[in-house]
C-alpha cells in the first residue's frame, strides 16, 4: 500500500484538525451551524472532520442512507466555502462506515477520512476485515486515511491486547494512527503515545481527543497532530454548542510554540 503523507494533505506541521458536529436536526439547521462552526475555526486551524454525532446509525457498523445523503450535502457546503483557502476535509462517518466515508470525500472535497477503528477486535461491532479495506481503499488512492486504534467507547474482546500490537497492524492499512483517551474530552496517556511512537516511528500519531490549551504542549511533544472538539467549545460537545473562536485562539497559539 503507497502511502499519503501528512505533509501531502496539511500545510503546517503538527496538523490541528477541528470537529464539525452534525447533530440530529432538520437539515437545513445541520447546514447552518457547520457553516457558522466552520467559519470560526478558519483560518485557525489545519483541517475540518465532518461528523454525523449522535444520529444516522443504521447499526453498529453502518451508517443510514438518509445521514450519509446529509453529510454529503454538508460537506459540500463547506467544500464550497473553503475552497481555496487551503482547509483540508475530511469525513468520520460513524459508526466506522468507511465506505461511505471514502465515498462523501472523494464526490464532495474532502482529502482524508477518519476511522474511529481500523483494526481490532470490539464487542458489538465488526472488525475492519483488512483485505476487504485495501480493495475498498484501492478505489480511492488520493484520500488519506487517520486509522483508530483502541477508541473511546470501545470494548476490546481480548483486554490483554496491547495498544502496540494494535499500532503494528494499523501502520498496515493506516496513514495516521489515531490515538484517543477513555471518552469523549479524555486525552490519551502519555504512555500509550509513547508505545504507539516507539513501535510505528515512521507513521504519523495523531491525538483523537481530550487536548486543549493546557496539555496540548505535553501531548504534541509526542503525537504528530491532533483533532479537537472538545476544547474550543465552552460547554464541550452538547447539541447546539457553538465554536468559541476564544478558545481556538488559545489553543493554536500553544500549537505556534511547537511549529
Amino acid at each position: 500500500m503507497s502511502k499519503i503523507c501528512l505533509g501531502h494533505v496539511f500545510s503546517f506541521s503538527k496538523p490541528i484538525i477541528g470537529m464539525i458536529h452534525v447533530w440530529d436536526e432538520p437539515l437545513s439547521r445541520q447546514v447552518a451551524r457547520a457553516l457558522a462552526d466552520t467559519d470560526q475555526l478558519n483560518p485557525h486551524v489545519d483541517g475540518l472532520i465532518v461528523e454525523n454525532y449522535g444520529f444516522g446509525s443504521k447499526d453498529y457498523n453502518l451508517a443510514s442512507a438518509d445521514a450519509i445523503e446529509r453529510i454529503g450535502r454538508i460537506t459540500r457546503a463547506i467544500s464550497a466555502k473553503t475552497k481555496g483557502l487551503g482547509l483540508a476535509i475530511g469525513i468520520n462517518m460513524l459508526p466506522n462506515d468507511y465506505e461511505a466515508a471514502f465515498e462523501i470525500a472523494k464526490t464532495c472535497g474532502g482529502v482524508f477520512i477518519q476511522m474511529d477503528h481500523v483494526t481490532g477486535k470490539f464487542h458489538r461491532c465488526q472488525s475492519v476485515d483488512p483485505a476487504q479495506f485495501l480493495r475498498v481503499r484501492a478505489r480511492y488512492p488520493e484520500i488519506m486515511v487517520l486509522g483508530g486504534i483502541h477508541p473511546k467507547y470501545y470494548q476490546l474482546v481480548d483486554p490483554g491486547t496491547t495498544i502496540t500490537q494494535s499500532a503494528l497492524e494499523a501502520q498496515k492499512l493506516a496513514d495516521a494512527i489515531v490515538v484517543t483517551g477513555q471518552k469523549t474530552g479524555h486525552p490519551p496517556d502519555l504512555t500509550d503515545l509513547r508505545a504507539v511512537k516507539s513501535a510505528c516511528p515512521d507513521t504519523p500519531l495523531i491525538v483523537g481527543s481530550g487536548l486543549d490549551s493546557h496539555n496540548a504542549l505535553e501531548h504534541l511533544s509526542l503525537a504528530d497532530g491532533a483533532i479537537v472538539g472538545t476544547a474550543f467549545k465552552t460547554r464541550g460537545v452538547v447539541p447546539g454548542e457553538p465554536i468559541n473562536v476564544g478558545l481556538v485562539r488559545a489553543f493554536v497559539g500553544q500549537v505556534a510554540k511547537l511549529r
